[in-house]
């Protein structure tokens, strides 16, 4: 994909529906005084959400392939110059709409680190429905056609959004909960897995009975994974 001129997701964190949070209609106006900005000045947050809004809008209602700058500059009202300001391709663009609509994962401390997370995990788990669903599946299927817009997702979004639950992998080693030569990397990846294959790629049904079968079935499989790390 040709990059714009150059004058510039793990589903796993928790991704609440925030596509409705922003009102392209009510800021189109100031994020077109923003795009006028002189170089220098600091970067305007409203037409970042603007333009990030607008994108997300377009990849839930059309093909990735009809999401194009064009598209985006019409819904959102900010200039294509502003736009190549902020974002230096199509694809970073899309990267960073794709993530936009996440939070952080909240850890809420309980007796031992597995708790912790697997009550953190479950939180999240919850919020993946609906358009959040609909956009993790999205991103996974570009990942997998665009090897640009893969990179660029892990590079600056994802790949950062793990350092918390490392951190926290990090604690239960230096409790001796874990073992110290734990592989923290391979860890985080094991536990993703198992919740993306359950709740993404299996997806349990909308009855409760559903949801929580899933649940149980994640929670006896992280610990079977978790009873391996830890310290003997």
């Amino acid at each position: 994909m040709r990059p714009l001129p150059n004058s510039a997701n793990a589903w796993w964190l928790r991704m609440p529906d925030a596509v409705g949070a922003v009102s392209v209609a009510a800021v189109a106006a100031e994020a077109t005084v923003a795009a006028e900005r002189r170089p220098g000045r600091p970067r305007d947050t409203a037409l970042e959400s603007t333009v990030l809004a607008a994108t997300v809008e377009l990849l839930l209602e059309r093909d990735t392939r009809d999401v194009t700058i064009s598209a985006i500059t019409e819904r959102s009202g900010v200039s294509r110059a502003a736009l190549y300001r902020r974002w230096s391709s199509r694809e970073e663009l899309l990267a960073a709409a794709l993530d936009s609509v996440r939070s952080n994962l909240g850890f809420q401390r309980r007796d031992t680190t597995l708790e912790t997370i697997l009550a953190s995990y479950e939180e999240a788990a919850i919020d993946v429905d609906g358009r959040v669903g609909a956009l993790v599946k999205k991103r996974v299927a570009m990942g997998l056609e665009n090897d640009e817009l893969r990179a660029l997702s892990w590079d600056k979004h994802v790949s950062r959004r793990r350092e918390p639950i490392a951190e926290e992998i990090r604690r239960g080693i230096s409790s001796g909960e874990l073992s110290p030569d734990l592989d923290v990397e391979a860890m985080i990846d094991l536990i993703n897995g198992l919740y993306y294959y359950q709740f993404v790629v299996r997806a349990p049904g909308s009855d409760p009975a559903s949801v929580e079968a899933t649940r149980s079935r994640v929670r006896n499989a992280v610990t079977l994974v978790w009873e391996g790390a830890l310290r003997r």
